[in-house]
């Protein structure tokens, strides 16, 4: 059995409230910007760490990059693999990120090249990073493509822009420990 799950980080389908996948700091209907708040205070959950750390023979993230490669040979190793399988696949969402829909695959890779959304799969237990950004990005340059974080790049909200890399850096360490075990 494989589950996929097309992560857009919110509820988009009943207008774009805040969900457990969705970034901190992001404006949404349900978590507004304005003068008592920066958006969702609690970070994103992982959700195919927590799936992975339950023992599912396969998890795999990825988005749509490229030639698509990666997620071709994640979801062939998800049908085949036997026993449960799980994909996450980063899927942006024009409206309720705020960005233009023919900038999809530049907000997709500078979600990769950023480590917000790393792409590593898990098999039996073993995980492995399936690419790792030649020059890691600053995570602003990922931000700064989305409408929902256009409050964090006016002036005075600089240490919110600190706080996501930070978040992001730890994630991204934790990820690279796991696959070098």
């Amino acid at each position: 059995m494989v589950y996929v799950c097309y992560d857009n980080g919110a509820y988009m389908n009943t207008g774009i409230q805040r969900s457990s996948a969705t970034p901190r700091f992001a404006d949404t209907t349900t978590t507004p910007v304005g003068s008592q708040s920066n958006g969702k205070m609690q970070s994103r959950k992982d959700l195919a760490s927590i799936i992975a750390e339950h023992n599912v023979a396969y998890v795999g993230q990825t988005t749509m990059i490229g030639n698509f490669s990666d997620i071709h040979k994640k979801a062939e190793k998800a049908i085949y693999t036997e026993g449960a399988s799980f994909l996450n696949i980063l899927t942006p969402c024009p409206r309720g990120w705020r960005y233009e829909t023919a900038d999809i695959m530049k907000i997709c890779k500078l979600a990769v090249e950023t480590c917000y959304w790393p792409m590593f799969e898990v098999e039996h237990g073993k995980w492995r990073l399936t690419y790792e950004p030649k020059k890691k990005l600053p995570i602003e340059d990922f931000l700064r493509e989305q409408g929902r974080f256009k409050h964090l790049f006016k002036p005075g909200n600089e240490d919110l822009i600190v706080q996501f890399q930070e978040e992001v850096d730890k994630r991204w360490e934790e990820l690279q420990y796991k696959c070098a075990r």
